[in-house]
C-alpha cells in the first residue's frame, strides 16, 4: 500500500512502511490505518484523489457488509486467513497487481537508484578506510562496531532515513553464518587476521541500497583466493548476461553458480532477490532462485532491481558473498534483455586469483573499477581518495 498510494511510514524497522490494509477499486479507495499517522498534507492529497481513509480495526466489519457479488482479487501471499474469512463477497486469487507493477522502476527512480549508489559506496569508502587504518595501528574494534560506523557514514549523506536491514558483519566462522547479526554482549573482536563478511544497506528518500564485500585482512590462502575468485566468476558471469525475453530468475541462477559447481561446491541460498525503490530491501517478485520459488519462477523484464550475490561459506572458518544490484534493461540485440551493474564499490584485489579470470573477466572488473573510482572518488577527502584509488586500481 506503501507504493500503491505513494507514501511512507515508519511502523517496521528497516522499512519505510506504514501498517494498514487497502481495498482498490475501480469507482473508490479505502485505505485502514491509524489516522494519527497521516499528515494533514496527505490527507488532503489522499481527499483529492478519493482515497477514503478509515481506522485500522474497521478493515473487518468493512469486509463483512461487502456486498455479495463484489469481486475481490486477493493475493493469498499477503494475506492473513482471518483477512479473508471476513471477505464477503467472491474472492479471486491471483497476484498482487501492485506488486509486479512497483518492481519495475520507471525513468526517475532509475536515475535516482543510480545517483544514491554514488554517496552509498562513498559512505562505505570512509568506513572501510577507517577500519583499516584502525587495524593497521592495532587498536581493536569489534563486529558491532563496524556496523555502526557504516550506519553512521551513511547518516552524513543526504536524503538518508536509516538502514535497510540490520548490517551483518562477520569475522571469521562468523561470516559462515548466512543472516548473522552481531550482538554487542557475543560479537568478536576484528584482528588483522583472516576474513571479513560485511553485508549492510541504505534506505535513503532516493532510494534503497544493498551491498555485500569480503575483505582479506592478511595474506589469503590459496584455498581463500580459489573460493572468492570462483564467486567473483559467477557474478561477473550473470552481470554481462544477454538473454532473450522471458527468461525467469531459475534460469539465470545457474549462471552465478556454474564456477563453483564445476568445483563440487555451492551455496545455500538465493542468487538474488527484488529491491524496492525507498521501500524493503527484499521485495518480490522476481529473484534469482530455484525454480521451485516465486522468484525462481518470475520472469526478469526492464526496470527491475535485483541483488547478485553469490558466496561460498565454510563452516567453523570463513564465509564469502559478493554482491551488486542489478538493473534489468533492454539489450541492443532485438528481443533481449541484459543487466546494468548499479552498485559501487571495488572487490578485494588481495583474493582475486588472476590465473582463474579470463581475458573477458579481467577486463570487466578492470572497466568497474575505473567507473566506481570516477564515481565516487568527488565524494571524498583527499586523504581517502588517495587509499580508495589503489583499491580500485587494474588488475
Amino acid at each position: 500500500m506503501a507504493w500503491t498510494y505513494n507514501i511512507r511510514g515508519k511502523d517496521v524497522d528497516y522499512n519505510p512502511v506504514a501498517i494498514g490494509y487497502g481495498l482498490v477499486g475501480l469507482t473508490e479507495n479505502h485505505f485502514f490505518v491509524h489516522p494519527s499517522k497521516l499528515s494533514a498534507s496527505v490527507l488532503s492529497e489522499f481527499n483529492k484523489n478519493g482515497i477514503k481513509v478509515h481506522p485500522y480495526e474497521s478493515i473487518i466489519p468493512f469486509l463483512n457488509n461487502l456486498k455479495e457479488s463484489t469481486k475481490i482479487l486477493v493475493d493469498p501471499s499477503l494475506c492473513s486467513q482471518t483477512i479473508y474469512e471476513s471477505i464477503n463477497g467472491q474472492i479471486i486469487s491471483g497476484t498482487s497487481i501492485s506488486k509486479l507493477l512497483k518492481s519495475i522502476k520507471n525513468d526517475v527512480e532509475i536515475n535516482h537508484i543510480r545517483n544514491v549508489m554514488k554517496k552509498d559506496g562513498a559512505a562505505l569508502a570512509q568506513t572501510f578506510y577507517w577500519m583499516e587504518t584502525k587495524l593497521t595501528h592495532g587498536d581493536e574494534i569489534t563486529e558491532v562496531e563496524v556496523a555502526k560506523k557504516i550506519a553512521e557514514n551513511r547518516s552524513l549523506q543526504e536524503f538518508y532515513q536509516g538502514e535497510s536491514f540490520g548490517a551483518i558483519i562477520g569475522y571469521k566462522d562468523n561470516g559462515a553464518v548466512i543472516h548473522y547479526h552481531p550482538e554487542p554482549e557475543t560479537c568478536k573482536k576484528i584482528k588483522p587476521d583472516g576474513i571479513l563478511l560485511a553485508d549492510s544497506g541504505g534506505q535513503y528518500k532516493d532510494g534503497t541500497t544493498d551491498i555485500t564485500r569480503t575483505f582479506a585482512l592478511s595474506a589469503p590462502t590459496n584455498d581463500q583466493k580459489k573460493s572468492y575468485t570462483l564467486i567473483l566468476k559467477g557474478m561477473i558471469a550473470l552481470s554481462r548476461a544477454k538473454f532473450p525475453e522471458g527468461t525467469t530468475g531459475a534460469q539465470l541462477d545457474t549462471l552465478a553458480r556454474q564456477f563453483l559447481w564445476a568445483e563440487g561446491l555451492n551455496y545455500g541460498h538465493g542468487t538474488g532477490h527484488g529491491v524496492g525503490f525507498f521501500l524493503n530491501v527484499h521485495e518480490p517478485p522476481q529473484g534469482f532462485a530455484p525454480v521451485h520459488s516465486e522468484r525462481g519462477q518470475t520472469i526478469q523484464l526492464p526496470g527491475m532491481l535485483t541483488s547478485n550475490e553469490p558466496g561460498y561459506y565454510k563452516d567453523g572458518e570463513y564465509g564469502m558473498r559478493i554482491e551488486n544490484l542489478i538493473l534489468t534493461q533492454k539489450s541492443k540485440i532485438d528481443g533481449f534483455l541484459e543487466f546494468e551493474t548499479v552498485t559501487l564499490y571495488p572487490f578485494e584485489h588481495a583474493l582475486i586469483e588472476k590465473s582463474r579470470l579470463t581475458t573477458e573477466e579481467i577486463i570487466w572488473i578492470n572497466d568497474y573499477h575505473q567507473k566506481v573510482y570516477a564515481d565516487i572518488s568527488t565524494f571524498l577527502n583527499t586523504e581517502v581518495n588517495q587509499w580508495f584509488k589503489e583499491k580500485c586500481k587494474s588488475l
